[in-house]
């Protein structure tokens, strides 16, 4: 496959791109600090202009930059990624900075909980990741058909709720009545794995946070470690102004038979989004 990043956009900065068979793999020196980072499912979407999925925030914080952009959504699982890491460390790449995050969501935070072996010592911050998708270690798992079958599931690194314990430090965002990413996160159990739940956010935590203006503030403290629960808590309590957050505590109470307030929350009109939904809940309800 060809390049996913042209020439221009990286003509005038230093650095180095690796052009793997299904991935590229970009650095940008900046500073002592390396952020490394992996594209999620949506980065395909993306037609132009594209670039490593967190760049605007290492830019930001003024850190150097590994950023890992996928051609195919595998989840990183394919052995010239393997090969290259690999010798990046050892190369001693990783050494020569004085602190090592690895960063990512959901394919991405499964390859930044995975990849995170070759730096022992760094730290994590991982949004709604798969622990694997090894069949045989999370048969609850039913999503993903394509990165089971597009990723080699068989090399290196496959659990990353094993690898990660070589983390200092990790940060788990999830949402906990979302029961696959759950399911997940269970599996990080070591004392250095520290969980913070973001419910009815759904699987795409960093689009809801992104929805109340709390994305930023919540990445870049966790990613410079200054992010405790109780600050967490204080920033997370604007998501129930977000519109997705009300509708999906509105189906769960329905799940869980409370109707007569669901009934009450569809009379006051409190839920600008899905009206098509809402309005379909309401005739089950018998609502007027």
């Amino acid at each position: 496959m060809k390049s996913i990043i042209t020439a221009s956009q990286h003509a005038s900065r230093p650095g180095f791109i690796k052009n793997l068979p299904a991935h590229c793999v970009c650095f940008y020196p900046r500073s002592d600090t390396l952020l490394v980072t992996f594209d999620h499912v949506g980065s395909l979407t993306i037609k132009q202009g594209r670039l490593p999925w967190a760049f605007g925030l290492a830019e930001k914080l003024g850190w150097s930059h590994l950023g890992n952009m996928t051609k195919q959504n595998d989840w990183f699982r394919h052995k010239s990624m393997f090969a290259t890491y690999r010798a990046m460390r050892k190369e001693g790449f990783f050494e020569s900075f004085d602190e090592v995050v690895f960063l990512g969501a959901s394919m991405g935070g499964y390859a930044a909980c995975a990849f995170s072996v070759v730096s022992p010592g760094a730290r994590v911050v991982a949004f709604s990741p798969q622990s694997t998708l090894r069949r045989d270690l999370v048969p609850f798992e039913t999503r993903f058909h394509n990165g089971r079958k597009l990723g080699d599931w068989t090399g290196p690194w496959v659990d990353s709720a094993h690898t990660v314990e070589k983390a200092s430090n990790v940060k788990l965002f999830y949402d906990p009545h979302f029961t696959g990413d759950a399911a997940h996160a269970a599996r990080y159990k070591k004392g250095h794995i520290e969980h913070y739940p973001a419910p009815y956010l759904g699987h795409k935590v960093p689009t809801g946070l992104k929805a109340i203006g709390q994305f930023e503030p919540i990445v870049l403290a966790a990613v410079q470690d200054d992010l405790t629960q109780a600050k967490y808590r204080t920033l997370l309590r604007d998501r129930r102004r977000e519109p997705l957050h009300a509708l999906r505590v509105l189906k769960r109470a329905q799940k869980r038979g409370h109707n007569d307030l669901v009934k009450r929350v569809i009379a006051n009109g409190t839920i600008p989004y899905a009206p098509d939904y809402i309005a379909r809940m309401a005739r089950r309800l018998s609502i007027s």
